[in-house]
C-alpha cells in the first residue's frame, strides 16, 4: 500500500506541483521533512501515538517513504497552489484538511495506521488543522514557523504525558 502511494504521490506531484519554482519550496519541505523525523526519533523506543503499518517494507522503509517522498512532495503541491485571497485561503485550507483527514480516516479502516497513548481520529483532525497553516507559516515566515513549532511540540508532548 505505502509504495502505491508514493507512486500515486510522484505522478500527483508531477502534474500539480510547481517545478519551475521548486527551490523556493524546497526549504518548507525539509521543514516538513525534518519535523516527520523528529516524531520518529522522540517515539522511537516507546511512545507512539500513531505508527504506519510495514506491509512490504519494513518499518523503517516505510518511515523513510512517508519523511523523504510522500510528506515533502504533499506540501510542495500544497503550496504550489495556494490561493492570494483570504476568503479562497479559508477554502483551500478546508479541501487540504479534509482530503488529509480522510486519507487518514481510511487508513485507519484498512489498518495501515494505528493509534496509541491516546492519540484517536480527533487528535489527527486537529494536527492537520495546525499543520497546514504551519507549512505555509514556514513558507512565509521560516523564523516563525520554526520557533512556534517548539512550543505547539511542548504542548503535545505535556498533553499526551509524555514529559
Amino acid at each position: 500500500m505505502h509504495c502505491i502511494l508514493v507512486i500515486l504521490v510522484i505522478i500527483f506531484a508531477y502534474f500539480r506541483g510547481d517545478w519551475k519554482n521548486w527551490e523556493s519550496y524546497y526549504p518548507t519541505m525539509l521543514y516538513i521533512s525534518v519535523a516527520s523525523f523528529i516524531y520518529e526519533f522522540i517515539s522511537h523506543s516507546h511512545f507512539h501515538l500513531w505508527e504506519l503499518e510495514k506491509g512490504l517494507l519494513n518499518l523503517m522503509g516505510v518511515h523513510l517513504l512517508h519523511n523523504i517522498i510522500i510528506n515533502p512532495l504533499m506540501g510542495f503541491v500544497f503550496l504550489s497552489h495556494f490561493p492570494g485571497k483570504l476568503k479562497k485561503q479559508m477554502y483551500y485550507y478546508a479541501k487540504w484538511i479534509v482530503l488529509f483527514w480522510a486519507a487518514e480516516w481510511l487508513a485507519s479502516r484498512f489498518s495501515f495506521i494505528s493509534y496509541h497513548n491516546g492519540w484517536n481520529i480527533w487528535w489527527s483532525f486537529l494536527f492537520v488543522v495546525i499543520m497546514f497553516p504551519m507549512i505555509r507559516l514556514h513558507y512565509v515566515h521560516k523564523l516563525r514557523a520554526l520557533i512556534l513549532s517548539v512550543p505547539i511540540a511542548a504542548l503535545y508532548l505535556f498533553v499526551f504525558d509524555y514529559l
